[in-house]
């Protein structure tokens, strides 16, 4: 591959992760297909996908600076950094348990797509949104004092760890558990991008530590075309999705997630 072929490729990397990250669609899957159609192997694909990871959770950082400072102000007494702080260590220690295995196993197995998880997860969005209009607001308003650090960290965190498996969106099953644990939809979309701090971080750890070498399979200079462009475009992304979430009725936005999540999970059965 040429090198401005590299580039080319780095760039699509890099804005499929930064907009497919934070959409209830499966953005490993989706960077997958692209590495595949540029020539990879799909072990060598997926595993690209997790290293990327790490941009997006450089651009959560930025974005989320102010919620991680008062996390760890959480350490020396801020009540409400505190209940952050364990809701994420909670989290985290949950997803720890799940994702390494199936990350593991795919890695070393895989040979085809299960498109039917991403409708899956589609059609809990529809259901979500029904009972949102139906019910009318969640019980959960936008203040993390309704949040139980413990119980919906460690539920949230499996949730999170079956994002290892191909064709399952990390933002997009997260947000429906969260969601199913009575938090109002902007709470459940800050959680969930809270959430893909240390998760991502650890699937960037994980292809580094184990499988250095795949980053040799393709340039230097395509990787870090593909970060910038992920960490600027997941700012643009974050920004207009939380701004969503403060504008629509809860039930509209779930409507939305799930038209998205539906006609991508239609598209890519067609490929």
């Amino acid at each position: 591959m040429r090198g401005y072929e590299e580039l080319v490729l780095g760039a699509a990397a890099g804005s499929a992760q930064g907009i497919f990250e934070w959409l209830p669609v499966s953005s490993k899957t989706i960077l997958l297909l692209i590495f595949y159609w540029a020539g990879l192997q799909p072990s060598t694909a997926y595993l690209l996908g997790l290293f990327l990871n790490g941009s997006t959770a450089a651009a959560a950082i930025i974005y989320f600076r102010k919620d991680i400072l008062m996390i760890l102000r959480g350490v020396v007494g801020d009540v409400e950094g505190l209940r952050l702080l364990k809701f994420l260590l909670a989290s985290t220690v949950a997803t720890g348990f799940i994702a390494p295995p199936l990350a593991l196993t795919i890695a070393e197995n895989l040979e085809r797509l299960d498109k039917l998880s991403m409708l899956a997860i589609g059609m809990l969005y529809l259901i979500m949104s029904i009972l949102l209009w139906m019910g009318g607001k969640p019980a959960d308003t936008n203040n993390s004092n309704e949040l139980r650090p413990y119980r919906d960290g460690l539920l949230a965190g499996l949730a999170q760890g079956l994002s290892a498996l191909p064709g399952i969106s990390r933002s997009g099953i997260t947000i429906v558990a969260l969601l199913m644990l009575g938090k109002s939809p902007s709470t459940a979309l800050r959680l969930s991008f809270l959430m893909s701090i240390p998760a991502t971080l650890g699937g960037s750890a994980y292809t580094l530590l184990l499988s250095g070498s795949v980053m040799t399979s393709i340039s230097a200079a395509a990787l870090i075309t593909a970060a910038a462009t992920a960490i600027i475009t997941s700012l643009i992304v974050i920004t207009a999705l939380l701004r969503a979430s403060r504008r629509l009725k809860p039930h509209a936005l779930t409507l939305m997630l799930a038209a998205i999540t539906i006609i991508a999970a239609l598209i890519q059965s067609k490929l």
